[in-house]
């Protein structure tokens, strides 16, 4: 019998072999429904709408709003959602942004509970931090409408000034960095305020009562530590050493006091033996409007990795200052040098960053001003005895509150940092939003954070599952690097090759529609069923039937 292709259709399934099953398990679409569309009669629901926003984030590169439908017309969510890629038009993509948007913390937190609850999350230690994100363009809100934050000019860390942006405060899960809580707020917010609210949301929202919340500097404020302790919650938080911290380490030393070896352990290699060592003591908040003092503990951190980066960047700015200091003096000769203002900001410009260990002395005469320096060895020999070293503050004094294990659970905070990156790069990449309307912006976010939650959670199952076998995940890195940790966007590259073909064939004297997903890979076959995902052919829409003549 002879077999001839009429014409055939490929339609990429990539990431959302991965991504999808986790969604339907999660029950992110009928959460949504439940929230925004019941008894509502619609061609396609809130809930289906999101959840392609969400796949389009996880795919390789996010699309703007307006063309959303024609990335689903070369996807296959079609054939997932029954739907025609034209229901998913901006139109509808914006009234769904509207509908979620009064239940975006409802919708959050059902979220959370749930998938914490179906893969066993503990979210009873989180790492807490904020970032930025900037904005481009024009965003006034409706005059009758109160704004869900305020994107407004602030500070971003960076020389730039002129963008726009929002803060975005976000605490992940100690166990697999999966995103606990977010909020968005004005552009122009103070860090340092979003751990009260945080801790605020967690135990009233999330029903989280024995609460770790591990931060930055910016945790170890009087106002965060006293909301912290009158609460009954717990914090743990690095703080630069002030002048009275190195008096303590002065007298601890001259105590007797010896440092104890910090060996941090991750993902089950060795570890870094040796390179961080510890101290510690104790302390007292005192809370005057209740009249109490709050028992601390302040654990005093040595890293010869910062001692010697901190040692190395002085080397270097002494050797440079010396450097501008000594083609300023060849200068001086120079009618301009003559006016002992212009050389006294030359000099102060060049020791800006080592005042304290160089003393320049200014000479006038009838020939000019003449520069000298010395370098103070005492304030070197000083500064040195602390290089590297920083404290770490917790209120957490219970006997299971070792320096081991809260020096442990402090170097997890690179978890959330690692959640940031991943926000503002492929395949999640938050920028750009495409979008004016701030309560749309808000909702979009939410749709993103839902991205970054699957992001999380798939990366989570993945070392879990390694762990538990002891075996990595082969073929799915180049050059035999599979023993590295196991990484969500690796597990995607796994999957770009995947597509769905739809072919009209003609057998014989009939024609025949054919639709079917490719070949699984032995890689991509491996990683469904280790992680115990539904194959793609058990939820698209395949088929082989007659066509119509």
């Amino acid at each position: 019998m002879d077999i001839a292709v009429i014409h055939s259709v490929t339609k990429t399934i990539g990431s959302l072999a991965l991504a999808y099953p986790y969604l339907k398990r999660l029950g992110f679409a009928p959460l949504v429904d439940k929230l925004t569309t019941v008894g509502k009669e619609r061609e396609v629901s809130t809930g289906a709408v999101l959840e392609v926003l969400v796949l389009n984030r996880l795919a390789l590169k996010p699309t703007p709003i307006s063309q959303i439908d024609a990335w689903a017309q070369g996807q296959v969510i079609e054939e997932v959602y029954g739907m025609p890629a034209g229901a998913f038009n901006d139109d509808r993509i914006g009234r769904a942004l509207d509908e979620i948007y009064p239940h975006l913390a409802s919708a959050w937190v059902a979220l959370i509970l749930h998938g914490a609850q179906t893969y066993g999350v503990n979210l009873r230690t989180l790492h807490s931090d904020v970032t930025r994100v900037s904005f481009a363009g024009a965003y006034d809100p409706h005059p009758a409408e109160t704004p869900p934050m305020a994107i407004t000019h602030g500070y971003n860390g960076h020389e730039d000034s002129s963008r726009k942006q929002v803060t975005v405060s976000l605490s992940v899960a100690a166990d697999g960095a999966l995103p606990a809580w977010y909020e968005v707020g004005d552009g122009n917010a103070a860090d340092c305020r979003t751990y009260l609210a945080h801790l605020k949301a967690a135990r009233e929202l999330l029903h989280l009562d024995d609460l770790l919340v591990i931060g930055d500097s910016k945790l170890i404020t009087r106002p965060n530590m006293l909301g912290f302790c009158r609460g009954n919650a717990r914090f743990v938080g690095p703080t630069s050493l002030t002048d009275a911290d190195r008096r303590t380490l002065e007298s601890l030393w001259h105590a007797g006091e010896a440092w104890q070896r910090l060996d941090v352990l991750t993902d089950g290699e060795s570890g870094r033996r040796g390179q961080y060592w510890g101290m510690e003591t104790t302390e007292s908040l005192p809370d005057p409007e209740r009249e109490t003092r709050y028992l601390l503990q302040r654990f005093f951190i040595h890293s010869l990795a910062d001692r010697r980066a901190v040692r190395h960047q002085r080397a270097k700015d002494l050797v440079r200052a010396r450097r501008e200091l000594g083609t300023l003096r060849q200068r001086l000769s120079r009618p301009v040098y003559r006016q002992r203002s212009l050389v006294e900001r030359k000099v102060a410009t060049a020791i800006s960053k080592v005042d304290r260990y160089l003393t320049v002395t200014l000479q006038e005469s009838p020939n000019g001003i003449t520069v000298t320096w010395r370098l103070n060895h005492g304030a070197l020999a000083a500064d040195a005895r602390f290089d590297g070293i920083y404290a770490l503050l917790t209120n957490d004094t219970s006997p299971e509150a070792s320096l081991h294990r809260i020096f442990h659970d402090y170097k997890g905070q690179s978890q959330v940092e690692g959640r940031f990156r991943a926000l503002k790069t492929l395949p999640v990449q938050i920028r750009p939003i495409w979008l004016q309307q701030p309560k749309r912006i808000a909702s979009l976010i939410f749709v993103v954070m839902v991205a970054l939650f699957v992001f999380a959670l798939i990366e989570r199952e993945a070392r879990r599952v390694v762990h538990a076998s002891g075996r990595p995940f082969q073929g799915v890195r180049p050059d035999r690097r599979d023993h590295l940790p196991i990484t969500t966007p690796v597990l995607i590259d796994a999957f770009t090759s995947l597509t769905l073909v739809t072919q009209r064939l003609r057998v014989g004297d009939e024609i025949h529609d054919l639709t079917v997903p490719t070949t699984l890979t032995s890689v991509q076959s491996a990683i469904l069923d280790r992680l115990g995902l539904m194959k793609p052919a058990l939820y698209l829409h395949l088929a082989i039937r007659p066509h119509p003549s």
